[in-house]
């Protein structure tokens, strides 16, 4: 169930400072001087689905018989510390999937292949702005766009059913709490939405026009103390209150997905 569009999420692809050399299985790199040369690629998990990631394993195998491909799959809890450690080191993987927030930092330290000339040849042409300006960082690109998703509303039909609530005719805010009261029956949540799921916060918060920073005179300020921002925290503490999502926790701690697999939670934020 779509009520409006909450936040976006998007990865970005960004390629390390080693990818030029590439790590080697057979003593050979990748300059055309013969052998077998492996790349080493960081995603994380569930970006892609299983068969999606056989189709571009063998098709990659295919085009590019001389690179023997290591996808190896990452966890995002604790990603951040790994990513700088490994930048750090002369181990690092070759092509890293980030964050759209992480790119700067990433970029920063000096970790990252510049990718600007190569921008045109990437199709950075037909990429949408707003997945293609979290990947550059000083007017220069690092990141290329790999996906992106929306947060929703999702939905248990049987427990809006037994509750007696049409999804369809949910329009307004105050309709959505007035339903989510409602779906609170017994031990039943209405929703589980925990005190830190950042990303559906931000949704709220530009869906009232305002912002979590704004740039002035070249320096970034806070702006979450405006009325606009300030009108968004408040309906996320309001509907919030209306489960038993702890307050100082993220949605994957526990992981929000498994709790509304118990079968007594209405309604969760997601992509």
């Amino acid at each position: 169930m779509k009520f409006r569009m909450l936040a976006g999420t998007s990865s970005l692809l960004v390629l390390t400072a080693l990818l030029s050399a590439c790590s080697s299985g057979s003593g050979e790199t990748a300059d055309g001087s013969g052998g077998t040369s492996e790349l080493t690629v960081w995603l994380m998990r569930d970006s892609v689905s299983a068969a999606f990631q056989k189709e571009f394993t063998d098709a990659f195998a295919k085009a590019h018989p001389d690179f023997d491909l290591k996808i190896q799959i990452q966890e995002w809890d604790g990603i951040g510390q790994k990513v700088t450690a490994a930048l750090a080191s002369n181990d690092a993987p070759d092509v890293i999937e980030v964050g759209n927030t992480q790119v700067a930092q990433y970029a920063q330290s000096g970790g990252l292949v510049d990718l600007t000339d190569k921008k045109a040849d990437l199709g950075g042409g037909t990429w949408l702005n707003g997945l293609g300006e979290p990947g550059a960082w000083k007017d220069r690109q690092y990141g290329i766009p790999y996906y992106a998703a929306n947060r929703v509303v999702v939905y248990r039909k049987d427990l809006f059913q037994r509750a007696g609530v049409d999804p369809a005719e949910l329009r307004t805010r105050e309709q959505w709490l007035a339903a989510t009261r409602k779906l609170n029956r017994g031990d039943q949540q209405g929703i589980y939405l925990t005190g830190q799921t950042w990303y559906a916060l931000a949704g709220f918060i530009w869906d009232e026009g305002g912002d979590l920073a704004v740039q002035e005179g070249g320096t970034w300020k806070g702006a979450l103390d405006t009325p606009q921002a300030l009108a968004g925290m408040r309906f996320y503490e309001e509907l919030q209150a209306l489960g038993k999502g702890p307050k100082d926790a993220d949605e994957a701690n526990p992981p929000q997905a498994e709790v509304m697999a118990g079968g007594k939670v209405a309604q969760i934020i997601s992509v």
